[in-house]
């Protein structure tokens, strides 16, 4: 049997918006990116989850490059 993916492969790490240095993959996960109780019907996506090693900025990529501000927090937290 051929294991078959639907998910496609991690595109190449984007420059970091704030410093231009190359963003660090932490992750993916499959979600519909959406924040309500139909999200679950939604279709589902790769959210892949960078941090810039160099500015300390924390950005998420789905359809496109986003500030990630829950993880943006809790990194500052930890500090």
């Amino acid at each position: 049997m051929t294991n078959v993916s639907i998910v496609p492969p991690r595109p190449e790490d984007p420059p970091c918006p704030d410093c231009g240095e190359p963003l660090v993959h932490v992750s993916t996960e499959l979600a519909s990116g959406a924040f309500r109780t139909q999200a679950a019907a939604m279709p589902q996506i790769p959210i892949h989850y960078y941090d810039c090693p160099e500015c300390g900025t924390c950005w998420k990529l789905g359809t496109r490059l986003l500030p990630d501000p829950v993880r943006q927090t809790l990194r500052d937290a930890q500090g």
